[in-house]
């Protein structure tokens, strides 16, 4: 089994070298570390080409587009059976890519996450805690969260409107639909033609586009899983800073996460999912009740240009 570990980086030389560093402690080493670097002038290539003879690197270079465009690049690049991503501002744990080379031994297995912990920067020292930096939070038993026909036995899924839904489930392995690319591995060859690229393409923020992955490998007869015992899980820890490109809040941050949560019941759509326009249509009423002015303007742009 070939494992091609996938990063794709923007303005984040700071952190790309605690990344890079975790990779090169693996108990399994990657075959291939696929780095996808858009230029921005701050140094990134200088802290790549200190790994060029400790990794396998292989750089593509970005020149447009946002940042679906270059989990897209990364797949279409790499030569793994099995891709295993993470943020540029991610430390693996030293049995990351082994455990999920464990996982993918499991046939039914199209994709996976494991756990995501929070590490903190001091006085540059990493720390790192058994804080979940991503909780996930049940979901109300409503109409329009209902799952779709396919995730009817997951514990995390798509629903029929397009929005994420999630209930309590026991157990070290659920299926779950929501993968979480900070942290994810999947089975190349059935993600390889899931049209990323074409689905976000007025996307600012490429925010769901694990789910949409998951729908594509779905489709092809596989499962997604949510690995949740830390002996099993996967494990990385996110460094916790105020430069990220898709959690500042402001006024154009929530038009863009909520534009891209209105768009994915036509992406669904585009991808051939029997999703219900009632459920939609609900759905959006009730995402009006936080944050109005932002998410009317946003449901608005995205009815208009339907992806």
């Amino acid at each position: 089994m070939r494992i091609s570990v996938a990063i794709t980086t923007y303005k984040r030389a700071w952190a790309l070298q605690y990344s890079l560093e975790s990779l090169l402690q693996q108990s399994r080493k990657p075959d291939e570390v696929i780095i996808v670097l858009k230029p921005s002038g701050d140094g990134s290539e200088d802290v790549i080409r200190r790994y060029y003879d400790k990794l396998p690197i292989h750089v593509i270079e970005q020149k447009k587009g946002n940042f679906t465009d270059a989990v897209s690049m990364a797949i279409r690049h790499s030569n793994g059976d099995i891709v295993l991503f993470m943020d540029d501002d991610a430390i693996a744990e030293k049995d990351w890519v082994m455990k999920y080379e464990r996982t993918f031994q499991q046939q039914d297995v199209g994709g996976a996450s494991g756990l995501t912990y929070i590490a903190r920067l001091e006085d540059g020292k990493i720390i790192r805690t058994n804080e979940i930096f991503y909780p996930h939070t049940p979901t109300k038993e409503v109409f329009y969260r209902r799952p779709l026909p396919q995730f009817s036995d997951y514990c995390g899924w798509v629903s029929i409107s397009g929005f994420m839904g999630l209930k309590d489930c026991p157990g070290p392995i659920i299926r779950s639909a929501l993968l979480d690319g900070v942290n994810m591995g999947l089975r190349r060859e059935l993600v390889a033609d899931c049209p990323l690229d074409i689905l976000f393409k007025k996307s600012k923020r490429g925010v769901w586009n694990e789910k949409i992955l998951a729908i594509c490998i779905v489709k092809k007869g596989y499962n997604t899983y949510s690995l949740r015992e830390p002996s099993l899980a996967p494990i990385v820890w996110h460094i916790q800073h105020t430069q990220s490109l898709t959690r500042k809040k402001s006024f154009w941050q929530e038009f863009w996460l909520h534009y891209d949560r209105v768009a994915n019941f036509w992406r669904l759509k585009r991808l051939g999912v029997n999703v219900s326009y009632m459920a939609y249509l609900a759905s959006l009423f009730v995402a009006l009740r936080h944050k109005p002015l932002q998410r009317l303007l946003a449901t608005i742009y995205a009815l208009i240009v339907r992806i």
